[in-house]
């Protein structure tokens, strides 16, 4: 992983603030070049939502962070691979799930139901009461237990098109699997979401 070990976080900051006009298709020919300014504004503009998108599957923050660098180092590495005609994210999640699901298959039989209580960023203010920031945290703690519950194909689906925001032909693209096998997965996750928090649905919507 030392392709992106190097590059400190001032300096990513510093070479996107240069050049935040270049596209993603000019990064990924100066990254293939070895331009380590380009690789650096790269990992800036996606590292956020790649790590995102790696915390809301694993529901652990040092396995997403472990597989988000590992991303990065397979995209630097093969840069020039990269088709214009896909938008950068599609790819890059597409990497991040692939080896997410290569770390499950490494588990072979383990159980992968941990708790997703890091899944959210908590967003209390300092004015908010006591009591609110504990109604939060035991909603934030029913749709964790609620995501466990779901396929791997159901929770990356839901994820992509609600917290990435992704269109679902790109969510097809990521899974790599039909537009209509996607809306199927979406459809049997919100199916199985309102099943299993049907009784605290009072609980959610206070």
């Amino acid at each position: 992983m030392n392709d992106v070990e190097p590059l400190k976080l001032t300096e990513r900051k510093k070479a996107a603030g240069q050049q935040e006009h270049r596209d993603d298709a000019q990064l990924a020919r100066l990254i293939a070049e070895g331009d380590r300014a380009a690789a650096g504004e790269l990992i800036e503009r996606y590292q956020a939502p790649v790590r995102s998108f790696l915390l809301k599957l694993s529901g652990n923050a040092d396995v997403a962070d472990d597989i988000a660098q590992e991303t990065f180092v397979r995209v630097l590495k093969y840069a020039k691979r990269y088709d214009p005609q896909f938008k950068m994210i599609t790819w890059l999640l597409t990497i991040a799930r692939r080896l997410w699901l290569n770390h499950l298959r490494r588990k072979d039989n383990q159980t992968h139901n941990t708790s997703y209580e890091q899944m959210s960023e908590k967003a209390s203010g300092p004015d908010m009461t006591l009591q609110r920031e504990d109604q939060l945290e035991h909603t934030r703690k029913l749709l964790s237990d609620a995501m466990t519950h779901l396929t791997e194909p159901q929770r990356t689906a839901l994820v992509l098109f609600h917290q990435q925001e992704l269109p679902v032909g790109e969510v097809a693209k990521v899974m790599k699997m039909p537009e209509g096998t996607v809306k199927s997965h979406l459809h049997r996750a919100r199916a199985a979401l309102r099943k299993i928090l049907q009784p605290n649905v009072e609980v959610i919507e206070s």
